[in-house]
């Protein structure tokens, strides 16, 4: 299920640290109840001694400029980010937390929230044209030769990429379903263009996604776990927010 958050700041212009995504993060955690807010927060969806959040959201969405002397976003209007997750009583929790807050507050600048929209985009056969909303991004930690640690970023172009895609989206199907995933047909994930590169600071670690339209092929079961969970990893930190290519209807609900 996706959610498309309508914001209007109570004054224009306004600014944004261009490293933003923990501030929308606690904008999100702050719409939930109370319950469901320290479940996701706190404990998560186990799998193999991690947490999955299952729930990921889009850069914010609006008419801006990047001033990177100052460090910020300046935009000039109302702006709209996505949330997307498949389990139901996040998201039916979050839209009625926003439409009842009435407000919202990201970094530290306040807007009203004037409408949400509600969407269930499905995967209905075995190909899906979508597009990031925010960077993708899978990496694994590696040791160099002295022993210390570091991590290493893959490339949509990279064979690894797509391996460690995959994975991620067994671990989901499996959590979600404590079934084996599907395994026909073979998924393939295929970036269509040149795919940008994004670097984040999310609370001072440093994460490197990438953002494109992406050719996704495979079992519809895992195409609608990417759809509703996100691709990648950091889903809940703001990587992996994709849409289908094609638009679908959404049900709006206006204050």
């Amino acid at each position: 299920m996706h959610l498309t958050i309508h914001l209007r700041p109570y004054a224009t212009p306004f600014a944004i640290p261009i490293h933003y995504n923990y501030y929308l993060q606690a904008a999100i955690y702050e719409g939930l109840s109370k319950e469901v807010g320290g479940f996701f927060h706190d404990t998560g969806f186990e799998y193999e001694g991690r947490k999955l959040k299952l729930f990921t959201f889009s850069r914010l969405l609006g008419k801006s400029t990047l001033d990177r002397e100052k460090g910020e976003f300046s935009f000039s209007g109302d702006v709209t980010f996505i949330v997307s997750s498949p389990i139901k009583q996040f998201c039916s929790s979050l839209a009625t937390g926003f439409l009842k807050l009435g407000s919202v507050r990201i970094a530290s600048v306040p807007f009203s929230v004037t409408a949400v929209e509600v969407a269930e985009p499905q995967a209905t056969g075995t190909s899906l044209l979508v597009r990031a909303m925010s960077p993708v991004t899978v990496y694994s930690t590696m040791t160099k030769y002295d022993g210390s640690k570091y991590t290493c970023y893959f490339d949509p172009r990279e064979p690894e990429f797509q391996r460690l895609i995959l994975s991620n989206l067994a671990k989901k199907y499996q959590v979600l379903t404590q079934e084996e995933p599907p395994q026909t047909p073979p998924f393939r994930i295929v970036p269509k263009g040149v795919p940008k590169l994004s670097i984040v600071d999310y609370k001072g670690t440093v994460v490197k996604g990438y953002s494109c339209l992406f050719l996704l092929e495979g079992p519809p079961q895992l195409l609608q776990i990417a759809l509703d969970a996100g691709l990648g990893a950091k889903n809940s930190q703001g990587f992996g927010c994709i849409i289908p290519e094609q638009p679908v209807p959404a049900k709006t609900v206006h204050i």
